[in-house]
């Protein structure tokens, strides 16, 4: 304990003095484990503002983050890590390629819906990132929105401990709701952060009354006290159509596979090189394969049968789709933003004074206020204990 002490310390007085550490295993394209990689000249000049600042949240927090980690939902973080936005509005920013699933609803083959979801699902993991983070909802929290194309978003605050956000993504004609809830799960342990939005991923379809229930992966980010900041999904997302007994099962990054001398020697000149970054995965019905995809959470997923004649007039609506069988390609479909109500409800995150205050570039007043409002929870927590509630809703 006392090595992992003074190595605390040594971090401590060189992010004091305002020095970048480096540290070869924070530099994963080095070693062929991909990631997007936060190293532009305008991240680079904001990691050294950020770190500058850390030195003192990290004294408080104390050496035994590097050995046994902190659960980030439970901490009062500066606000130099954030950005101006809650949590709640920053995942109206995941669904921005909403066209595929409206292109989902279009889709008479319950198999062809599946493909498109799973695209919209995909496509969402690299709209998540960035290089700070949002505030934390506050409970009974809300946020409003509607999307370009008549999409209608609603967001809310459910639970303060465990942290959920609950929304429902409309479409005006019926034709499909996106909803669900999430639950934000991060801690940081040395120089890395782990986290995972868990919760269920629905989207009901009103042409049979099908729903698809998926989960996401989980992500690291790499490089938070020195080094190059490298973020990375993965993990196994699986899709259900029980409507229609089909599963999918998508592998985000999966692990390069392991084997002996003879079968490695032998399976190398078969298969395909590992690449990081990867999306790989099939759809079943029963045990039979429907069929499978590839592709990267950063760049595009591409099905090797695609889309039947009938769902290739979807395809085509869906912007940017490629043909039949890439259904999303960064390069080429087109991001479609959230426009929030200009009148909102009063419990609508824009209101926050945090959120106001970093916005406008005050991060003293904006981490006042902050701590304000964590304080605020803290009390109603109590009174709601006080009343006997059972539970932090």
């Amino acid at each position: 304990m006392a090595q992992v002490a003074d190595e605390f310390h040594k971090v401590i007085d060189q992010l004091e003095d305002g020095h970048e550490l480096h540290d070869k295993d924070s530099e994963p394209d080095a070693h062929g484990q991909g990631g997007y990689r936060f190293d532009s000249p305008e991240h680079q000049q904001q990691l050294k503002e950020q770190r500058a600042q850390l030195w003192s949240w990290l004294k408080r927090v104390g050496s035994h983050m590097f050995k046994e980690g902190i659960n980030l939902t439970k901490i009062s973080l500066p606000v130099c890590l954030f950005e101006p936005r809650s949590f709640l509005e920053r995942l109206t920013t995941n669904w921005e390629y909403n066209s595929l699933l409206l292109a989902a609803a279009r889709c008479a083959d319950p198999v062809d819906r599946l493909r498109f979801t799973i695209a919209f699902a995909v496509s969402g993991l690299c709209r998540q990132v960035s290089f700070h983070k949002p505030f934390n909802p506050i409970l009974g929290e809300t946020y409003q929105a509607i999307y370009p194309n008549g999409l209608e978003v609603y967001c809310e605050q459910i639970s303060h401990h465990p942290p959920i956000s609950s929304w429902e993504l409309y479409e005006p004609s019926g034709a499909f709701v996106f909803y669900g809830n999430g639950n934000w799960v991060a801690g940081i342990k040395g120089n890395s952060v782990k986290g995972r939005q868990t919760g269920s991923n629905c989207v009901r379809f009103a042409s049979d009354g099908a729903t698809v229930v998926y989960e996401l992966p989980g992500l690291q980010v790499k490089g938070v006290l020195w080094g190059v900041r490298v973020l990375k999904y993965s993990g196994q997302m699986v899709f259900k159509d029980t409507k229609n007994d089909l599963q999918a099962f998508i592998d985000v990054d999966p692990p390069a596979p392991s084997a002996g001398f003879l079968s490695g020697w032998f399976r190398a000149k078969k298969a395909p090189a590992h690449k990081p970054d990867q999306v790989v995965g099939r759809i079943m019905q029963g045990d039979t394969v429907l069929d499978t995809c590839h592709g990267s959470w950063l760049h595009y997923l591409e099905w090797d049968k695609g889309v039947s004649p009938a769902g290739a007039a979807a395809a085509s609506a869906a912007a940017g789709a490629n043909a039949n069988r890439r259904l999303w390609d960064i390069r080429t479909s087109r991001l479609i933003p959230a426009v929030p109500l200009e009148n909102p409800l009063p419990s609508d995150c824009r209101h926050r004074n945090d959120v106001v205050y970093l916005k406008a570039g005050d991060q003293i007043q904006s981490q006042e206020w902050k701590q304000t409002l964590e304080e605020q929870q803290r009390k109603d927590r109590k009174l709601r204990r006080e009343g006997g509630c059972s539970f932090d809703h």
